[in-house]
């Protein structure tokens, strides 16, 4: 009986652990940003691009008081934005890679002062 009971026991742990490592690849979900405050005032160069089969079904840029969104970029995608010294600034994105990547960068520069920031998510299957 205790051989019986052992082996059951070996078996319905073992059949456990082999479904506790079952990986769902269905997560493709991408959620990135980066912000910053501008030091001085400059122009701001937000960019949006992907790999693979990456898209953005979301993307906020934000220029102190200036917040815009844009619904299914194309990609590649930029926009440059004035920012005067103190405003806060960032992009965000939301989209999906199943075998590619997303990402977000600003990057801004005036005189020797110069600011960069990026974000990514990638999945490969």
């Amino acid at each position: 009986m205790k051989k019986f009971t052992f082996s059951t026991l070996f078996l319905a742990v073992l059949f456990i652990g082999l479904i506790s490592c079952n990986k769902d690849d269905s997560d493709n979900t991408c959620n990135i940003g980066k912000s910053d405050t501008a030091p001085i005032a400059m122009d701001i160069h937000f960019s949006a691009t992907q790999t693979g089969d990456g898209t953005i079904a979301t993307l906020t840029y934000e220029v102190g008081n200036t917040k815009e969104t844009v619904t299914n970029p194309s990609l590649p995608w930029s926009i440059d934005v004035q920012a005067a010294a103190g405003d806060a600034i960032s992009i965000t994105a939301s989209g999906t890679a199943d075998n590619g990547s997303i990402e977000v960068s600003y990057d801004g520069i005036s005189g020797t002062t110069e600011i960069k920031g990026e974000d990514y998510c990638s999945h490969s299957k």
